[in-house]
C-alpha cells in the first residue's frame, strides 16, 4: 500500500497518516504509528524503521538508499514487488506440503482408533487366550492393551520429545543442524533451490538499486533462512573483500550450482550482474515450483503405501484368529457329522 501511495505523488508523512488507519495487524499499525509520530518531528524515514523490530533489515537499508538518492517512490515498489515474489514461493512450498501433511495426520489417527477400539471389540472372547492366537495378532493385541493401560505415558513422552527437540534446536549449533538439511534427500535440494533463488533475486535487486557489492551480499545472506548458507557467504564476502572474485569464492565452497555460479561469473564479466540475477532467480523460481511438484508427487504414493501396509497388516491380525476359530467350528461340525 505505502508505495501505491508514494507513486500517486503523496508525500511521506501523509502517507504514513493514510497507511497507519488503513492498517489491520495490530502490531504493524502501532509501528507506522510511531514511524508517523518521528517523520513528523523531522526523522528519517529509514532511522525511524531501525527503531521498529518489524522491519527487516534488507528495507531498512533500501529505504535509505531511496531517500539518498530521492527515488524512494521506485524503491518502495521494487521491494513491494519482491515481497510479493518471496510470499508466493513460501506459499507454494506450503500448499504442496499440506496435503501430505493431512494425509499423514488422517492416517495416524485412523491406525490408533483402529488399534485402541475396534480391535478388541472385534476380537472379544479371543483376548482371553491370547497364547492360541497367531503372532501377529499377539503383538497387535500387546500394542492395544499398551496404549489402553498407559496411554497417559505414551502422552508424557510425545510431549517430552516435543519439548527435547525444541531444547536442542535452541541449544545445536544452528549452522550444523542447517548443514544437514540440505543433505536430507528430495528436501534438502528443493531448500537449496529456494535458497538460491532468494539469493538471486535479493543480490540482483539490491545491486540494481545502487547498493555496493559487498554491502548488497551481506544482507542476502541474512535473507536465506539457512544458517549454512549464511556462514558461507559471509565467507564469500571477505573473499570479494579481498579481491576473488564472486563466481570463484562460490565455486570454491563446493555447495552452490554450477549453473549460479557460471551466471555470476558471466555478469561480472559483462557487467550486468544485477539483470543476470534477476533472470537467474526466474529459472530458480520454476525449478523450485518442479522441484516441489516432485516432491509432492513421490510423497503421496509413498505415505498411501505405509497406511496401506498398516493398515493390511491389522486387517490380517484380526482376520486370521477369526479363520482359526471358523476351521475349528467346521472340524467339529464335521466330527459330529461322522460320528453320529
Amino acid at each position: 500500500k505505502f508505495s501505491y501511495i508514494l507513486v500517486s505523488g503523496m508525500n511521506i508523512v501523509k502517507a504514513l497518516e493514510i497507511l497507519k488507519d488503513e492498517t489491520e495487524n495490530k502490531k504493524l499499525a502501532e509501528a507506522v504509528t510511531m514511524l508517523y509520530d518521528d517523520v513528523q518531528k523531522g526523522r528519517s524515514l529509514s532511522a525511524s524503521m531501525k527503531n521498529q523490530s518489524v522491519f527487516p533489515e534488507m528495507l531498512i537499508n533500501m529505504v535509505a538508499v531511496g531517500e539518498a538518492s530521492g527515488s524512494l517512490d521506485e524503491i518502495m515498489v521494487r521491494m513491494a514487488d519482491y515481497y510479493d515474489k518471496e510470499f508466493e514461493q513460501s506459499q507454494k512450498v506450503k500448499q504442496a506440503m499440506t496435503y501430505p501433511v493431512i494425509i499423514a495426520i488422517v492416517a495416524i489417527i485412523v491406525v490408533n482408533l483402529l488399534i485402541i477400539f475396534v480391535l478388541p471389540k472385534l476380537l472379544g472372547s479371543m483376548m482371553e487366550e491370547p497364547d492360541s492366537l497367531p503372532l501377529s495378532t499377539q503383538i497387535l493385541l500387546g500394542i492395544s492393551n499398551f496404549m489402553r493401560t498407559y496411554w497417559y505415558i505414551i502422552l508424557f513422552v510425545v510431549a517430552a520429545l516435543i519439548a527435547l527437540i525444541k531444547i536442542r534446536k535452541k541449544n545445536e549449533k544452528s549452522i550444523e543442524r542447517d548443514r544437514t538439511k540440505l543433505r536430507i534427500p528430495i528436501f534438502g535440494k528443493l531448500s537449496l533451490k529456494v535458497a538460491q533463488a532468494k539469493f538471486a533475486r535479493t543480490f540482483g535487486m539490491l545491486l540494481s538499486s545502487g547498493l555496493p557489492v559487498i554491502e548488497s551480499m551481506e544482507i542476502s545472506s541474512r535473507v536465506l533462512g539457512n544458517k549454512y548458507l549464511e556462514f558461507l557467504l559471509e565467507q564469500c564476502v571477505e573473499d570479494v573483500k579481498r579481491g576473488v572474485s564472486i563466481s570463484a569464492s562460490l565455486k570454491a565452497k563446493n555447495v552452490f550450482s554450477t549453473m549460479l555460479i557460471q551466471m555470476i561469473k558471466i555478469g561480472e564479466e559483462s557487467g550486468t550482474l544485477d539483470d543476470i540475477l534477476s533472470k537467474t532467480a526466474v529459472f530458480y523460481d520454476k525449478e523450485a515450483e518442479t522441484a516441489t511438484a516432485q516432491m509432492t508427487t513421490m510423497i503421496e504414493p509413498l505415505i498411501i503405501i505405509v497406511l496401506a501396509v498398516v493398515v493390511g497388516f491389522i486387517i490380517l491380525s484380526i482376520i486370521l484368529p477369526m479363520y482359526d476359530s471358523f476351521e475349528a467350528i467346521s472340524n467339529i461340525i464335521k466330527i459330529y457329522f461322522l460320528t453320529y
